[in-house]
């Protein structure tokens, strides 16, 4: 019976980790892109089920330091429609092209984490 609950148990850990999805790499609207020194940077604070603020504007082709700070708790970032993903108090350089995008927290942090949503706005 044991060894059922290990086996069960590891499972679920290899399925949480899966779903954590991959960091990197690029897509069609934009993505990581080697770290620029003397890009701008953008930090979104995460706390419990909240960004600090609902929307973040950054401009079209320009390298941005992306940056998650989390105040309360522990959180990932992943900005929809691309391959970029922010673990907990990290950053990255990215670059996208304009439009409207949705940052989620990526890792599952209580009650309210499928309301934690944000607007990255590329204009």
């Amino acid at each position: 019976m044991k060894k059922w609950i290990y086996l069960a148990a590891v499972m679920c850990f290899v399925a949480i980790i899966a779903a954590c999805g991959t960091s990197g790499g690029s897509s069609e609207a934009g993505g990581v892109i080697d770290t620029d020194a003397s890009a701008a940077e953008v930090v979104i604070k995460a706390k419990s089920w909240e960004f600090e603020q609902a929307e973040y504007k950054i401009k079209q082709g320009e390298a941005v330091n992306l940056k998650l700070e989390s105040t309360d708790g522990v959180h990932g970032l992943q900005v929809t429609k691309t391959d970029i993903t922010i673990p907990n108090n990290k950053s990255k350089t990215i670059s996208l092209k304009a439009g409207e995008y949705t940052i989620v927290c990526n890792v599952p942090c209580g009650t309210g984490h499928t309301k934690m949503q944000a607007k990255l706005i590329v204009e």
